[in-house]
């Protein structure tokens, strides 16, 4: 847990030499790794695989699609809380995972026209887009990555000019993920069903609903972390 808190008075230092440096520290590299980060990553990776192909499709009264995956909190959490190196595995290998998991264990579903159905085999909106191949897992890393970036000048998540920080930096990674992934496919595909107009109109129905994860749902978990984690140090 953070250990940047004011420290009770009287309290006598602790001299780190030898030691790993804390995660939470002011001085601590956002680089390191240990053996917080080790199973942080784990659970993140097990998480994000079992989530990261659950998307809410909404279709608004224009008829446009709003893909809506809540899964991307988890990468940009343990990125932001963890360091770059653990964003970075539970993007893109969470990702792989939650590919696997679903065409193993969910291929009989597929979906059409917003619904989902049962089927032959997984076709989702996101397999449309690209998601699931090597630009969909490098772009789930990329965004893992840029949430730990935040930590060279975000420690703590107890103002609204620290969670704004994190926010648009997330927001932002998003964004540039999900524009590296729609815009790659037409190159990679060469359809002419999918042109750059079909992947504008993508990147805007995937990257918009997606940003108020990064600008309303993460900053407000973390302030319940930066509380939980300030509560137990003063139980100490």
């Amino acid at each position: 847990m953070p250990t940047n808190y004011p420290e009770p008075a009287g309290t006598p230092h602790i001299s780190q030499r030898g030691r790993a440096p804390s995660l939470h520290g002011k001085n601590a590299s956002i680089w390191f790794v240990g053996p917080r980060q080790v199973i942080a990553a784990v659970l993140g990776v097990a998480l994000y695989g079992l989530l990261s192909h659950a998307n809410l499709i909404f279709i608004l009264p224009m008829g446009t699609l709003d893909v809506f995956l809540p899964a991307l909190l988890i990468p940009l959490f343990f990125g932001v809380v963890f360091g770059p190196w653990v964003g970075l595995v539970v993007g893109g290998f969470g990702f792989l995972l939650g590919d696997y998991v679903a065409n193993m264990w969910l291929h009989d579903f597929g979906w059409n026209n917003g619904y989902f159905y049962y089927s032959s085999a997984l076709i989702n909106y996101r397999d449309l887009l690209g998601w699931n191949g090597v630009a969909g897992y490098l772009v789930n890393a990329m965004i893992g990555l840029v949430a730990g970036l935040t930590r060279s000048s975000v420690r703590r998540y107890h103002t609204v000019q620290a969670l704004a920080t994190v926010g648009v930096i997330c927001a932002a990674g998003i964004i540039v993920g999900t524009a590296i992934v729609v815009y790659s496919t037409v190159w990679l595909y060469g359809s002419p069903f999918y042109t750059l107009r079909e992947a504008t109109t993508a990147l805007f129905d995937t990257a918009l609903p997606n940003v108020l994860v990064a600008l309303v749902v993460l900053p407000l978990l973390l302030l319940l972390y930066d509380r939980i984690a300030l509560r137990k140090i003063k139980a100490r």
